[in-house]
């Protein structure tokens, strides 16, 4: 009797069972490795923002004591208000001369020189490189401060810059859902193991810890460029999985009893994204795909300048797809080649309708960093040629940020300016969300810069993310760059870009993206 149903329940078993088992394998380590990705992530931006942070500040420091060299002490003065007015970061720079006192600030002149705080560093006047101390206090500024101090020459000692701590972490109130946990923390350690900043909760052995981690914990460290600052972030691998846990607990009897109907779905759906390349093939050449408009407004004046072209896909029988789904595969595929080819085929043709009512009007349009090759360049310049007053081409090619591969450089330059030939113009789109080297940037004879929307939605949450999209903004205006906020959806998010001198957006509060006939009649109610 027992041999009749033993194929069937060692049936039952690996369908069932063994799936249920290998789900909750897999999803612990997924668990595991998304938390770590997560925080690997959080601590490479803190890195790249601490690097530039210290550049900036050894840069500061260099010039002022070039430009103090020979200066009165109200020009000295002038001369230090005018670095730490330029830069929101720092909150005070100052002068001590060889005897160790304070003598000018760029708070003011001192009566007499003071003697400064002590510090839990000694500055050391035989390193002439930029040197961290702190955290300490000048007599002007009470507040606890990272202190940047580089070797002077004649009458003075040395120059300092006074750092709020806050400006290393404050970036961290922009990540959506930042949870460390109870335990959990991210600090900044100077290299002899001082503890500069920090947000969580810090072990009293940290840096034994930092030698020796635990396996009950998730931990990242990274060195800045110098060496001179150590960051560290580390979480409880029980906080991890404290949710995986619970669903351990609960839901493993309900998984095992449709872990049957979950197999099924997954293959089924699995076929589906198999066959996805075909379909777009096929897609293609059933004209499925359509160009929907989104405007791009004239911030101070609220009229229309041009628009970026977003591909839909209208599949007989799945209905809209979402581009998050195909563009992917199409990139993956290489069909990603040929429906960029017919994109800018068809807003070619859609300009030449709209020029004669509208010929100040550009079109941004989507380029993959993959098609910056000769071939798919040749292909995208004969495309270029056909369209009307080609030297003047109104086409702006968008290339993501954080797709670019900075090893490319001369492959992206070259395409960059035969391209540039025929009239196009070319754009960073998500401009802050990748970690491209600012120089690697200023190299590609960029047009504008596109701010990506989780910086502008940001505006209304946090109060430190409006001080890192000035310093975006002032970014493109001290390269010459043209910005474009993106996802504007609220009068306050429009105000304030409107009165940092940002002059151009596009987002739902102006419009969504429109279907080329409700574009034009969109550009048609509008006043001349």
């Amino acid at each position: 009797m027992l041999g009749m149903y033993r194929k069937p329940i060692l049936l039952v078993i690996v369908v069932t069972v063994l799936p249920t088992v290998v789900l909750l394998i897999i999803s612990y380590f997924q668990a595991i490795a998304y938390a770590k990705g997560n925080l690997e992530g959080i601590i490479k931006i803190a890195t790249v923002k601490t690097d530039g942070l210290l550049e900036d500040a050894d840069a500061i420091l260099h010039r002022s004591k070039v430009d103090l060299q020979n200066a009165d002490t109200q020009t000295s003065v002038k001369i230090l208000q005018r670095q730490i007015y330029n830069d929101f970061r720092f909150r005070e720079a100052g002068i001590i001369n060889t005897k160790g006192l304070l003598t000018l600030s760029s708070l003011g002149v001192m009566n007499a020189p003071i003697p400064i705080s002590p510090i839990k560093a000694q500055f050391d006047p035989r390193n002439p490189d930029l040197q961290i101390l702190g955290l300490g206090r000048s007599q002007i500024m009470q507040e606890q401060s990272i202190v940047f101090m580089l070797q002077g020459s004649g009458k003075i000692g040395s120059i300092y810059l006074l750092v709020d701590p806050v400006v290393l972490t404050s970036f961290l109130e922009a990540i959506p859902d930042l949870d460390l946990g109870s335990n959990g923390f991210i600090a900044y350690i100077a290299s002899d193991e001082r503890l500069l900043s920090k947000i969580g909760s810090l072990p009293p052995n940290i840096y034994s810890g930092l030698q020796n981690p635990s396996f009950n914990t998730l931990q990242v460290t990274k060195l800045t460029r110098n060496g001179s600052i150590t960051i560290v972030g580390e979480i409880s691998r029980k906080w991890v999985l404290r949710y995986w846990l619970q669903e351990l607990l609960v839901g493993t009897p309900l998984t095992v009893l449709i872990s049957g109907v979950l197999s099924y779905l997954f293959i089924h759906q699995m076929r589906k994204v198999n066959t996805l390349d075909y379909e777009l093939k096929r897609g293609l050449a059933q004209n499925e795909f359509e160009i929907y408009y989104q405007p791009i407004i004239d911030l101070n004046t609220k009229q229309c300048v041009g628009s970026e072209a977003l591909l839909r896909w209208h599949h007989p029988q799945r209905g809209l797809i979402n581009p998050s789904l195909f563009i992917p595969i199409a990139e993956e595929t290489g069909l990603i080649v040929p429906m960029t080819e017919w994109l800018l085929e068809k807003v070619i043709q859609d300009q030449a309708i709209l020029e004669p009512l509208f010929p100040y009007l550009y079109t941004s349009v989507n380029l993959s960093p993959t098609q910056l090759n000769t071939d798919d360049v040749d292909r995208l310049i004969q495309i270029l040629k056909k369209a009307n007053n080609h030297d003047k081409a109104p086409i702006t090619f968008e290339i993501t940020e954080n797709k670019l591969i900075e090893e490319q450089l001369q492959v992206v330059q070259d395409a960059i300016a035969r391209l540039k030939l025929w009239g196009a113009r070319f754009a960073i789109d998500d401009f802050g969300t990748g970690y491209s080297n600012i120089a690697y940037l200023q190299s590609l004879n960029i047009d504008q810069l596109k701010l990506d929307q989780l910086f502008i939605k940001g505006l209304e949450y946090g109060n430190q993310m409006p001080q890192l999209v000035d310093s975006l903004i002032d970014f493109g205006d001290r390269v010459g760059l043209t910005i474009v906020a993106e996802g504007i959806e609220t009068e306050l998010q429009y105000q304030y870009l409107k009165a940092r001198r940002v002059r151009y957006g596009q987002g739902w509060l102006f419009s969504r993206a429109l279907p080329f006939a409700e574009f034009e009649q969109f550009l048609q109610t509008q006043a001349p």
